[in-house]
């Protein structure tokens, strides 16, 4: 049972947030006068489909996703070229004929709609919750099984002031700052604490936990409720989306650099978690549904052609030498971009499967 739940818990998150995204093209290219040939639910084999005023409105076999079908998205490729459909559309309302700030609305709405909607989320969640948590700090309350900090000599009541390795330190203000840094540098961290008036340091290795798929150094810290207001749960939403919109800036800006690779999850991965967060509860459910329509959106704006933030790089090029790229070598790059990205993923769902033996 646990299994259906976690099944029909991740294909409806991934469904809803690849939907809203391609709706958000969708509005926006009809808005500004973009011939819409199709709005698909789902992929695969066609199950059923409804005709609206111009665009055939379908539900498809594979309930993974969705897309939406505009004439002149792929440039003026051959593909293109080749369909009926296309051929009866005039000019003007062709994607690529648009003025160039039409363009990349049309482009940049996926991605501000998958914001917005991890946005709401959030706000609804912490409304919902009717309390304030207020962020754990990094004091030891007790510890785990197999604890590296108690074997280190760590007792109940110490605060961890500063976190080394690998050349970087950080002050942790909350335990999750903790958590996240030892995610990132598990090989060995150096740990300054503070039991009452003394400082010392002491060098730890992390614990992987498999089930959780982290490293973890072995102690619980605790997280204090307080009862307010609902303008306040207001605030402490938004505060939330900042928090995860910068852990999610930060996540990227360390893959960029090379660091943190062995952490990537694929759609193992989230399936995984997705299936968790389900069985503790809707509203844990709906903080990682939040936190996933917000990676998507950001992750898509990345200047990468195959993603919306490299056609918008690609239009402003344009703009800026005023004169079109040649279809072809945009395809070409759109491919190559694809085909990396693909290869990225197949990296990611072997790191799962990896965690999972």
């Amino acid at each position: 049972m646990d299994t259906l739940i976690g099944i029909i818990a991740f294909i409806f998150m991934l469904s809803v947030i690849i939907i809203v995204h391609e709706l958000g093209h969708f509005l926006v290219a009809r808005h500004f006068g973009v011939y819409c040939h199709e709005f698909s639910i789902g992929m695969g084999p066609l199950l059923y489909q409804k005709k609206g005023k111009e665009t055939n409105f379908s539900i498809r076999a594979v309930p993974l996703g969705g897309y939406v079908m505009m004439a002149g998205e792929e440039d003026g490729s051959q593909d293109e070229e080749e369909d009926d459909w296309l051929k009866n559309v005039p000019e003007h309302r062709r994607l690529n004929n648009l003025e160039w700030w039409k363009q990349i609305l049309v482009m940049l709405a996926g991605i501000f709609v998958n914001v917005v909607l991890a946005w709401v989320i959030f706000i609804g969640v912490a409304i919902n919750r009717g309390y304030v948590v207020e962020p754990a700090q990094p004091v030891v309350y007790q510890f785990t099984e197999n604890s590296a900090v108690k074997e280190a000599g760590l007792k109940k009541g110490d605060r961890i002031i500063k976190l080394s390795a690998d050349g970087e330190t950080e002050k942790p203000k909350t335990n999750s700052d903790v958590a996240e840094f030892v995610q990132y540098h598990h090989k060995e961290v150096t740990l300054t604490v503070k039991r009452d008036k003394k400082t010392f340091e002491v060098t730890v290795k992390p614990t992987y936990d498999k089930e959780t798929s982290g490293y973890y150094l072995g102690y619980q810290a605790v997280a204090y409720a307080r009862y307010t207001s609902a303008w306040e749960c207001f605030l402490a939403g938004n505060s939330d989306f900042a928090e995860s919109a910068t852990a999610i800036f930060k996540a990227f800006g360390m893959l960029i650099q090379g660091e943190g690779l062995n952490q990537l999850s694929g759609p193992v991965g989230i399936y995984q978690v997705t299936s968790k967060s389900a069985q503790m509860g809707l509203r844990t459910y709906l903080s990682l549904f939040a936190m996933i329509s917000l990676n998507i959106g950001i992750f898509n704006a990345f200047p990468l052609p195959a993603l919306d933030g490299g056609r918008v790089l690609i239009v402003l090029l344009e703009r800026i030498f005023r004169r079109k790229i040649n279809p072809k070598i945009v395809e070409t790059v759109i491919v190559v971009s694809f085909v990396l990205l693909m290869m990225l993923m197949v990296y990611a769902t072997y790191n799962d499967i990896l965690r999972l033996s």
